[in-house]
Formats: C-alpha cells, sequence, structure tokens
C-alpha cells in the first residue's frame, strides 16, 4: 500500500472536513487530490479522492459524473485486493443507482457490496444492510426488506454508532408500522430520541416517524404534537425537506381534527416553500390538502382552483418520473410495468376533474404520444434518425457560433444476421434492446444514442475536446465486455465503430453520417474495433501524388507521437507517426499517401526528415525512448546508418534511445539484403524492432537469424484476443516464441480492457494503441508528461 505524502494526506484531510459546511471547496479540495494521488500514482488515496468527490457529484445532480468515478474507485479497490475498500463503494454505487430509481441494478451492487463485507467492521456492513433494506422496500418485497433492516440494527448496535443507530431505528420502524405492529415501533421510535438527545435531523426523523405511528393508532393530538416536534428540530437543522413533510404532516393532521383555519395556514407555507424550491411532488401534496381545508372551511371555488393547481402539480411530477422511467428503465418487463403504472395514473388523475379538463389533457395526452411516436424507437426507446437529425442540427450550429466541434459516430453490431438467423428475431430484438440500455448507461445523457434501422446506432458528442473521441470509443466498446443474457440465450457480441468530425471532414449530417460509416466499415474490415477520420477514396491516386510532391516543402506534414506504456501502466517511450494535413484534401490517411510515397521514391525524402524530426523532439523527452518507422526503399539505402548517426548526433540523443521499426513483410521479400541492413544498423546503436510479427509474411524460423531486439505484434493477432481461448492461445504461442529468443515483445492496437489484460498476463513488455492513448502533437505529449 503506498505511503500517502503530507501534502496529499492534508488535501484529503481538508476536503472530508468541509464536506456538509462548504461542498464546493470540498469538491475542489477532491478534484486537487485526485489530481495529486495520479501524478504520485498512489492508488490508494485516488479511490478515496474519487469515492469523495463522487458523493458531492450526487448530491449536487450530477450522477453521471458520480457513477463514472465510482467504477473507476471499484476498479481501484478491486486490483488492490481491498475487500472492505470494494464493499464501500459498491456500496455507494447502489445507493446512486436507488436515488435515481434503478432499483435493480442498485440491488445488483448492494448484493455485490455484502459479499464484500464480510470481513468488514459492523459498521461497514450495517451501511450495506440499511441500502440493501431500502431496496427491496423500493422492489415491494417486505419481507426481505424487513430482514435487512433487523440485520442493520443489530450491526449498528455492535458498532456501538448512536446516529448510525438512530437512523436505523427510524427506517425499521417504518417498516414495522407499516405492517401493523405498532408497540415495537414505538419502542424504536423512543430509543432513537434516547441516541441522539432528542435534538437534530434525526430526531425529527424521530418524531416524524411517532406521528404517522399515532395517527395510525388513532391518537390524533399526540401525533399532531409529535409532528410539531418535527417540524421544529427540522427548522432548528435548517433541512427543508424534512421542514416540508414535516408542515404536510401536522397540517394534514390538523384537518382530521376538524381545525381547518391552522392547517390551512400552515399548508399554505409548506405549498409555496415547496413550489419555489423546485419540490413539485410535495407542493402537489400541499395544495391537494389545503383544497381539503378550503372546503372544510366552506369555499368550494377556492377549493376547486386549489385541486387544479394541484393536479397541474401531479402532472408536472407525472410526466417527469416518465421521461426519467423512459430512459432509465431498460428490462423489458421492467418498462412495461412503469408504461402501465403510468397510465393507471394517468387515468385516476384524469378521473378527477370535469369533463372541460378532462378532454383537454386527453389531447395533450394524445399529442405527446405522437411526438413520441415520430421521434424515438419503437423497439429501443432511443431517439430515431428525425428526433438525431434534430440534435445534430443544433449541435452544428452551435458549434458554428463558436468554433467547436461535433463528433458522429456510426456503430454496427458484427454478425447480427446471424443471430437473427440461429436464433430467431425474438432475441435479436431483445439484443438491440440491451446494446440501447447499455450504450446509454455506458455514455450517460449528454451523448445522444439514436438508432437509425437495423443493427446500426450512431452516436452525437457535441463539442468534443481534443483526445477525447478514443475515450468515447473504449466507454462504447466496454459496454459489450460482458456477455448479454437473453431468454436463455447467453450472447457474446462486438460492435464495429466509425467516427467523423466537423468541421475537419463534413459540414452537416450526410457527410458526417457517410464518412462515419465508411470509417465503421474500415474497422470491421480491419479488425479494429473503432477507426476515425476520412479516408480520400475519390481523390485519385496521380492527383495525390502530384500533391504530395510538393507537401513537405509546404510544411502540410507533421509528426504525431502515440505512447508506449510498460506492464507497470507507465509511458516508457513513444512512436513517431507522419501525418499529412493537406489544404486541399484535408486529413489524408497514411494508408492513402504512404504507399504512394513507397512507389514514387518520395518515401526516402519523407523517412530523412521524419528520423530528424523525431530526433530533435526526442532530445527534449528526458527518460523516453521514441521509434521511427522504416520503409522498404530506406531500409535499401545504403546511408540509412550515416544518417541515424548524424540525426543523433545533432540531436545529442543516445542512440539507445531511438528504435528503428521495419514490417515484417518488408524482410520477408528479400531476407538476406534485409539482414545485413539491420546488421548495419544494429551496429549504429539503435535496438531493431520487427513491426507487424505474426502476420503471416515470414517464416517464425528466420527470427534466429535476424538482429532485433523486439518484436511488436500484428494488430490482427491482439484484435483475437477478444475472439475467446484460441485466439489468446495463437498469442500466447506467438509471444512464448519471441521471449525463447530473448526478445522484448510490443503489442499495438491495444483497445480494450480485455486486451491489455490478456497481454499483461502473457508478460508483454509494452502496450500501445487508443486505450493507452490517442496519437499526440509534441505539444500534448509534453503537458501530459
Amino acid at each position: 500500500m503506498t505511503t500517502l505524502t503530507p501534502s496529499l494526506t492534508h488535501l484529503l484531510s481538508r476536503a472530508r472536513a468541509l464536506r456538509g459546511q462548504d461542498d464546493h471547496r470540498a469538491a475542489l479540495l477532491f478534484e486537487q487530490a485526485v489530481s495529486a494521488a495520479r501524478a504520485q500514482e498512489d492508488p490508494v488515496s485516488l479511490a478515496d479522492a474519487l469515492n469523495g468527490l463522487a458523493g458531492l457529484e450526487h448530491a449536487r445532480g450530477d450522477s453521471p459524473g458520480a457513477l463514472l468515478h465510482l467504477e473507476e474507485a471499484l476498479a481501484l479497490r478491486e486490483a488492490g485486493q481491498d475487500r472492505e475498500g470494494a464493499a464501500v463503494v459498491l456500496c455507494n454505487l447502489g445507493a446512486v443507482h436507488l436515488d435515481l430509481g434503478s432499483y435493480n441494478t442498485a440491488l445488483d451492487y448492494l448484493l455485490r457490496a455484502d459479499v464484500a463485507a464480510v470481513d468488514a467492521s459492523p459498521a461497514r456492513a450495517a451501511m450495506v444492510a440499511g441500502n440493501l433494506a431500502r431496496t427491496y422496500d423500493a422492489l415491494n418485497l417486505a419481507e426481505e426488506a424487513l430482514a435487512h433492516s433487523l440485520r442493520a440494527l443489530t450491526l449498528t448496535r455492535a458498532a456501538g454508532q448512536a446516529p448510525a443507530e438512530a437512523a436505523v431505528s427510524i427506517n425499521h420502524a417504518d417498516l414495522l408500522r407499516r405492517r401493523g405492529e405498532f408497540a415495537r415501533a414505538d419502542e424504536l421510535l423512543g430509543r432513537a430520541l434516547e441516541l441522539v438527545g432528542r435534538r437534530g435531523v434525526l430526531a425529527a426523523g424521530a418524531f416524524q416517524g411517532l406521528g404517522q405511528l399515532r395517527r395510525d393508532e388513532g391518537r390524533l393530538p399526540e401525533a399532531l404534537a409529535a409532528f410539531r416536534e418535527a417540524l421544529r428540530e427540522a427548522e432548528e437543522d435548517q433541512d427543508l425537506d424534512a421542514v416540508l413533510e414535516a408542515r404536510c404532516e401536522a397540517g394534514e393532521t390538523l384537518l382530521d381534527l376538524g381545525r381547518a383555519g391552522e392547517g390551512l395556514a400552515l399548508l399554505a407555507v409548506a405549498a409555496q416553500s415547496a413550489g419555489s424550491s423546485g419540490r413539485t411532488r410535495t407542493c402537489a401534496r400541499a395544495l391537494t390538502l389545503q383544497a381539503r381545508a378550503a372546503e372544510q372551511g366552506g369555499d368550494p371555488a377556492a377549493a376547486l382552483a386549489l385541486l387544479r393547481q394541484a393536479h397541474a402539480a401531479e402532472t408536472e411530477v407525472l410526466r417527469a418520473e416518465a421521461e426519467r422511467r423512459t430512459r432509465e428503465l431498460t428490462a423489458r418487463g421492467e418498462l412495461e410495468k412503469a408504461r402501465a403504472q403510468l397510465a393507471r395514473e394517468q387515468a385516476r388523475y384524469e378521473a378527477e376533474h370535469h369533463a372541460k379538463e378532462k378532454l383537454a389533457r386527453e389531447q395533450a395526452a394524445r399529442l405527446e404520444e405522437l411526438e413520441r411516436l415520430a421521434l424515438y424507437d419503437a423497439l429501443t426507446g432511443l431517439p430515431n434518425r428525425l428526433l438525431l437529425s434534430e440534435r445534430v442540427r443544433a449541435a452544428l450550429a452551435t458549434a458554428a457560433a463558436q468554433g467547436g466541434q461535433v463528433a458522429l459516430g456510426v456503430l454496427d453490431l458484427n454478425k447480427f444476421k446471424g443471430i437473427n438467423d440461429t436464433y430467431g428475431h425474438h432475441i435479436g430484438d431483445l439484443l438491440l434492446q440491451g446494446v440501447a440500455a447499455r450504450l446509454t448507461a455506458a455514455l450517460g445523457p449528454q451523448p445522444t444514442v439514436a438508432r437509425t434501422g437495423g443493427d446500426e446506432f450512431v452516436v452525437l458528442v457535441p463539442g468534443p475536446e481534443a483526445g477525447a473521441l478514443p475515450k468515447v470509443a473504449r466507454c462504447i466498446l466496454g459496454a459489450f465486455d460482458e456477455p448479454f443474457f437473453l431468454d436463455g440465450v447467453e450472447l457474446a457480441m462486438r460492435p464495429s465503430l466509425g467516427f467523423a468530425r466537423y468541421p475537419d471532414e463534413a459540414a452537416d449530417l450526410a457527410g458526417l453520417l457517410e464518412h462515419a460509416d465508411h470509417a465503421m466499415y474500415r474497422a470491421k474490415a480491419r479488425g479494429s474495433s473503432f477507426e476515425f477520420g476520412v479516408v480520400h477514396a475519390e481523390v485519385a491516386p496521380a492527383t495525390l501524388e502530384a500533391a504530395l510532391h510538393g507537401a513537405l516543402r509546404a510544411g502540410e506534414m507533421h509528426l504525431e507521437y502515440q505512447p508506449l506504456e510498460d506492464p507497470s501502466g507507465r509511458w516508457t517511450g513513444v512512436e513517431a507517426l507522419l501525418r499529412w494535413r493537406s489544404p486541399v484534401y484535408g486529413n489524408v490517411t497514411p494508408d492513402q499517401f504512404l504507399p504512394l510515397a513507397e512507389r514514387s521514391g518520395l518515401s526516402l525524402p519523407l523517412g530523412e526528415w521524419t528520423l530528424w524530426q523525431a530526433c530533435a523532439e526526442l532530445a527534449r523527452l528526458p527518460g523516453l525512448t521514441l521509434a521511427v518507422n522504416v520503409s522498404a526503399r530506406q531500409l535499401a539505402d545504403p546511408g540509412l546508418p550515416e544518417q541515424v548517426r548524424r540525426a543523433l548526433g545533432e540531436a545529442g540523443v543516445a542512440p539507445e534511445r531511438l528504435a528503428l521499426e521495419v514490417r515484417e513483410e518488408v524482410v520477408a521479400r528479400a531476407p538476406e539484403r534485409s539482414r545485413q541492413a539491420l546488421e548495419d544498423l544494429r551496429a549504429a546503436g539503435v535496438r531493431l524492432t520487427l513491426d507487424d510479427f505474426g502476420g503471416g509474411f515470414a517464416h517464425f524460423a528466420g527470427l534466429t537469424h535476424l538482429p532485433v531486439h523486439a518484436v511488436k505484434l500484428d494488430r490482427a493477432l491482439v484484435h483475437g484476443l477478444d475472439s475467446g481461448p484460441r485466439g489468446a492461445a495463437l498469442v500466447g504461442a506467438v509471444v512464448n516464441l519471441a521471449r525463447a529468443l530473448d526478445l522484448d515483445v510490443i503489442a499495438k492496437g491495444v483497445e480494450t480492457v480485455t486486451q491489455r489484460r490478456h497481454l499483461r498476463d502473457l508478460g508483454v513488455k509494452g502496450l500501445q494503441g487508443f486505450l493507452i492513448s490517442a496519437p499526440l502533437g509534441a505539444d500534448a505529449l509534453r503537458r501530459r508528461l
């Protein structure tokens, strides 16, 4: 376990002390602690800081951000085999999903937390048990809720924590009251008041529960007294939710006692406070009770007006609830149940209005349904092409006005037709729904996920920051790491994903879709999971070649650097990648211009320029190695070793910090000539790497005669790790062969967590790919370092 430095210890201590007093400053300190822990590579402190930051984010309404940070904290706890710490994070994940109404997801996290908390302290175990009780109660599973609540009560008593025992006692008493066990509930509420000294927000909760209990027993004066005590304590503690609840309960009790005037005054204050603070559900309840008070006071006109206001507020609650449930409920049974419940609630409220109001609401409901059918996909509930078009139009307009960017991704499910043919369209439909649910959960509310037909999904990302798209792509691919379980059928599914960007590659939806579609098909053809940018297939090679002749002189060529990660996660080197940004043709991909350069002889001046630029940059990157690709023409050039020496000498860089990469295919074409050229380069002191190793162009036995230091696995081998045991076995065999020849092994094209885990287990020394980092410009690389 890493020891905290004093500054990091101080940051975390200050952040925890400010939590609940000045949440804004606490969040800033937690964010500083996160940055410091990352810089110091301190996973324990990083998990602590992420957990604390997530709690504040959820409190201020940023639940997607909280979930993202909690998932990272969980991965760190599990990697460090910290069972108690993992139990805390799992419990927090469950609590967030519980607050969001995702009860089944919450239950899954909390059951995992319960297992992880077996050896934890009683206080930790009680926290998990209490949240499990809340979840089972929300799912209407009364017996399970009562059992876990009782367990939480036992554990808090064992822990000797009075506030925790008081909170659990109040919740447990509420469960017992609803079951009619009044005596036991009364005993628990009395105990809670003793524990907190009858003061504070917990005392307010206990008095609230006591008032509900007395009302259920028919002892209305005592109930009113308890509610007033709850109100006094809540006002003292400035807890607005508790204040509003106590006012409503006291007001309703006053009405039950026939004291309409007092009740009306109390409820009017509650309605005004709830409305101004955005607590619409509480406002609706207070208005309904006011209407009852007005009716008791003999003012039917005022009662009717108040009822209309209450119904308007309740309709607003229903609409918001419907929108939230439609987004969050993913399982078909839950969604159907939610829709049926919504229909029943809507019908109940419509029945309470007179004919004219009922007709108006029915017309509004019909219009809303027509809009939903017109804008959302019927199967998955995702936006359809029409709504996507509108959101893209708005995003493009904003980007044009602010000088920003927009990214559009097209996702296609590999071998989806075979699933329909094998298992039937029912399973295919369930798979599409599951994919929609996972994408929505993985990306959160900001990007738009749409279904445009068949097994094609589109992701709209407004204003992505530089380097953010690879993270989005990995997030999407991560949603497919676990298999889908569909009506008794288990399916492992992988997608192909392509992205296009505004304004670099297209200026409208049609152009973005076309280019993203092309990129997706490139990913499918290469087996690379995802691709970016445009291949300008419409430009004739002769035209591009003519433009390429002047590109170097015109300053259109530049280098980007893709980092190399060692098994500990540290960046140890970079690979220099040549890029061409043409003012006429845009970003021309290496797949297009490098073959033209090789055929025309331009690869020699381009290669020399790349070598000198890379060595000059390497001098500004202490502690890193740098790899440069060598073309077939360069390898055949007898002057290359001297060129390498001069470039290194001019930059003042030690030769062992430079690695030259030669593709296996190039060596296979002329083995003897290539071997001699490689020996001359090795004599210059640089490291040599055989690129695209295992791609099938050379016999493995030829490795024994090549003077290389390392091999870089072919991208197709790395992506085969996702295909199952056979792919992993093939990579293992190739790695073992290279290690037997005392060669270092590097893997490129690493895009998923699964691939990185397998490669680390196999002892691969270096990892490179979008999972580690996208290629970076020189300035961006130095900032990251």
